[in-house]
């Protein structure tokens, strides 16, 4: 009986192995995803404006407008459902719409087909960090009570754009951090009260004690706001699949 156990037992471990390499796999080939703009979760209206052609020290004036500084929510047609922060400002989407986006590298997104184009290595390096920090894992939103989400939500959409969209010059991710203003540059926004407050706190944070990184992607679209999120977690899949295969190797026993 312990030789049939111990049996059944390998072939569990090899049946799970097999389905994390096929989730791997999967993940792996996935090229693109098709998915419907179902909300808005969190964040509020704010004031920003981009003029892709000023240097990151730029006072020329920039025209504002009141836009949405939201977390979006996606479902796709087999159920799965994401949320993710847009990474243009002068792109849209539609809430009820459905978008086939390219599943990219971060730092190839945005997708170059509306200014400013791929945010390249060291600005992927800052917006890792800036997800580590600020965003939970377990479900795609800011971390923190529902009281500050909206404004902490606003102001993490805004430092979003601060770092994709502005022209920096600085060579490093650090540096930067350092350059990033949203009274000065190619980004503006006019911002107050709760807002502004987490605005600056998120800023202050990002590179603190070392660069974080959490995985993240791009989605790019020719006709849509690009987008970015977290990397879907495929081995959580797995993990219950070994749960119930230990359990039930467990009861033959």
């Amino acid at each position: 009986m312990a030789h049939n156990s111990s049996n059944r037992t390998a072939i569990a471990v090899r049946s799970v192995a097999m389905l994390v390499a096929t989730a791997s796999l999967s993940a792996a080939a996935q090229a693109s995803v098709t998915a419907t703009l179902t909300g808005y979760p969190a964040g509020l209206f704010e004031n920003v404006g981009f003029s892709s052609a000023l240097s990151w020290d730029s006072s020329a004036s920039v025209t504002l407008y009141s836009i949405r500084t939201m977390q979006h929510s996606f479902a796709e047609a087999s159920g799965n459902q994401w949320v993710s922060w847009c990474a243009e400002v002068y792109q849209g989407v539609s809430q009820g719409s459905t978008y086939e986006f390219n599943v990219v590298n971060a730092e190839d997104a945005p997708g170059g087909i509306v200014a400013p184009g791929p945010m390249g290595a060291m600005k992927a390096t800052v917006v890792r960090d800036l997800f580590a920090r600020w965003i939970n894992a377990g479900n795609g939103m800011v971390h923190g009570s529902m009281a500050d989400r909206d404004a902490k939500s606003a102001a993490f959409q805004i430092a979003l754009w601060e770092i994709t969209h502005e022209n920096f010059t600085a060579m490093t991710a650090s540096g930067m951090v350092g350059q990033m203003s949203l009274g000065t540059g190619a980004l503006r926004a006019s911002i107050s009260g709760a807002t502004a407050a987490w605005y600056a706190e998120i800023v202050a944070s990002l590179g603190a004690g070392g660069f974080q990184a959490a995985s993240i992607e791009g989605l790019t679209s020719a006709t849509a706001q690009d987008q970015i999120r977290l990397v879907p977690a495929p081995g959580a899949v797995a993990l219950l699949a070994f749960a119930g295969l230990a359990g039930r190797c467990r009861r033959r026993r």
